[in-house]
């Protein structure tokens, strides 16, 4: 475990500085892929053949070889709304990891947890088309509440890892509705729900997202396994600042 000297406690409302990084243009990168989705709702006949051709399923990826999918799925989002959520996570936690650990460590995570959600999902959830970051959003996150497992997450009142914890298994849980897993138990309450049409939530990317945590929280092993001081950071990030500067 990291010891008291590494705990890093981001401030409520302090947001990443912008800049010609990767958490900064990121987000305006997958807009400017998804804004032809959004403009048109969808209904374009060449936009919606893309999506199926880019987005992620066991049929595209096994039966059709389209092997690119693994990596290019993050890249498309399906609304505003999803595009704004996932760009939130990779902005604030991916800038909160660059500034602590630099900007290496950010496409790193965020690589991994994409590769790791892609594959969670080909495996338990394969059969639907997926798309959005939100399994490199998630890894960012996870990676952030394991080098900070005590300092408190805006808006809520919780630790870090309290958090971490409760997402986690808040996505298992829901993940384990989904019938076609045909978990005892929990197969009969997603049943039920789709029976009454509240079955939404089972159409999200849990699988995505379990993937993309696990890569997060090991993308911090070699700070755990081999535990560093403050002192050694604040060097690190100086001579990164004065390379950036040169």
């Amino acid at each position: 475990m990291l010891g008291p000297s590494m705990q890093f406690r981001p401030k409520p409302f302090q947001l990443p500085r912008p800049g010609w990084n990767f958490h900064t243009l990121a987000p305006v990168f997958l807009l400017l892929l998804s804004l032809p989705y959004f403009l048109t709702n969808g209904n374009h006949e060449t936009v919606a053949r893309t999506y199926e051709w880019l987005g992620l399923s066991r049929p595209g990826l096994m039966d059709q070889g389209h092997v690119w999918q693994l990596l290019s799925y993050p890249f498309l989002h399906g609304s505003w709304a999803h595009w704004l959520g996932n760009s939130l996570f990779i902005y604030y936690f991916g800038g909160r990891i660059h500034d602590i650990f630099g900007e290496r460590e950010v496409i790193r995570t965020a690589s991994w947890s994409v590769l790791a959600g892609g594959i969670f999902h080909l495996f338990l959830q394969g059969n639907g088309l997926l798309i959005g970051a939100s399994g490199a959003g998630m890894g960012l996150f996870v990676a952030l509440t394991v080098a900070s497992p005590e300092s408190k997450m805006f808006p809520l009142p919780l630790r870090a890892r309290n958090l971490r914890n409760g997402c986690i298994l808040a996505s298992l849980l829901l993940l384990l509705l989904i019938p076609s897993l045909r978990v005892p138990g929990f197969r009969e309450v997603g049943q039920f729900l789709i029976s009454r049409k509240a079955d939404s939530f089972l159409h999200i990317g849990h699988a995505c997202h379990l993937g993309g945590a696990l890569a997060g929280w090991l993308a911090m092993r070699k700070y755990l396994a081999r535990p560093i001081t403050l002192a050694q950071l604040k060097k690190e990030r100086a001579a990164r600042e004065k390379s950036d500067a040169a």
